[in-house]
């Protein structure tokens, strides 16, 4: 009785170690991965690497492996969570430290990304990478926006329109935006051409300039012109602008002030005040407005926005009999923009305006984006 069951035992220990001795070591897969990483096979790498983890959940070589993959392959948030396990292990680990920041400036979020290469710089003051983060520039994205408005109003029939936008920014150094607009309203259509920039002198000091033209329809002014001035300081933005719109019928004059703080990464709050001049057939009008703005975000994927102002106008471009009418009111607006997939993007905002004439005002505009 003893032989079977000795040798059925000395079977099962010889396919045991067969099995194991077939089973390549970590080592052998990482370097397995690394090879297919190099040669651009991303997917291959990605794939070699998860096997490695399923096993070995705590093997740095290939949590490291994988988060510069995830980062190589433009999904820096992934790429973000797996340098944040291997820093749960190893909170000085430099190569993660700088990862880490990398994705964030490459996601746009320089304030967050300086976190990490300041770490890496304490635990290694000589490191190159580390050092050179303020010679590090941003990530460039080229936006392409398109998307369909309409205005409800009481006292008039809804307006109708579209737009089209392409903007190119460089996180921390520069952009610029060129919009038109078509819309159909008061019975009367109008396209309006807008140019937009800014650029960074200083990391944190950004100057704004804009032009806009639409010579042939009182819907839109026929020049306008806009500057401003944000500075940020820690987590407080102070900002100032001031622009100038010559309509047809009028012209308008306008300085804005705002102050905006920014807690969290995901949160930012602020508000502040605007003094209008208008100026019409020798007479001229100053109106008083109040206002407040709150934005979440939501990783990179969901973005929230909200603001209430409190208004006082004299004047609405391209409304007949007249466009001189005084009113106050409440203004209320929201909206979203929501990556599907990245690179895509679709939006939604709405503006609602009850005034004190008794007359109520809505803005809704939906659009669909692509990031590059």
């Amino acid at each position: 009785m003893l032989k079977p069951a000795l040798a059925m035992t000395a079977c099962f220990l010889f396919f045991s170690i067969s099995a194991f001795a077939a089973t390549p070591s970590p080592e052998k897969q990482t370097t397995q991965a690394n090879q297919k990483a190099a040669e651009g096979d991303y997917e291959g790498a990605l794939s070699l690497f998860e096997n490695i983890l399923q096993k070995n959940p705590d093997y740095e070589p290939a949590l490291m492996g994988k988060a510069d993959v995830l980062y190589w392959q433009g999904n820096y948030q992934g790429s973000i969570d797996a340098y944040a396990k291997i820093l749960e292990l190893d909170p000085d680990h430099i190569g993660a430290l700088i990862g880490t920041g990398k994705a964030w400036l490459a996601m746009g979020k320089n304030k967050k990304s300086q976190e990490y290469f300041n770490r890496a710089q304490r635990i290694e003051p000589k490191n190159e990478e580390a050092k050179s983060f303020h010679e590090q520039e941003g990530k460039t994205r080229l936006t392409i926006n398109g998307g369909y408005i309409t205005e409800p109003m009481s006292y008039a029939t809804t307006a109708q329109g579209e737009f089209q936008e392409v903007q190119i920014e460089k996180e921390k150094s520069y952009g610029a935006l060129l919009n038109t607009t078509y819309l159909n309203k008061f019975n009367q259509t109008g396209l309006d051409t807008r140019l937009s920039g800014n650029y960074y002198f200083l990391e944190n000091t950004r100057v704004d300039a804009g032009l806009s033209f639409a010579p042939e329809t009182a819907l839109f002014p026929k020049q306008s012109y806009t500057v401003g001035l944000k500075q940020t300081l820690w987590s407080l933005t102070p900002q100032v602008q001031y622009t100038f719109q010559n309509f047809r019928e009028a012209n308008l004059n306008a300085v804005r002030s705002a102050l905006y703080f920014a807690p969290f990464s995901f949160l930012k709050v602020g508000g502040g005040y605007e003094f209008q001049n208008l100026k019409f057939g020798g007479t001229s009008q100053n109106f008083n407005n109040g206002f407040g703005d709150v934005q979440i975000s939501v990783l990179d994927l969901l973005q929230v926005r909200g603001s209430y102002a409190k208004v006082h106008r004299g004047f609405e471009a391209g409304r007949t009999p007249s466009p001189y009418v005084n009113y106050k009111a409440n203004v209320f607006g929201g909206g979203f923009s929501f990556n599907l997939i990245p690179g895509y993007s679709i939006g939604f905002d709405s503006l609602y305006e009850k005034r004190n004439n008794n007359e109520t005002f809505s803005n809704y505009k939906v659009w669909v984006g692509y990031r590059l």
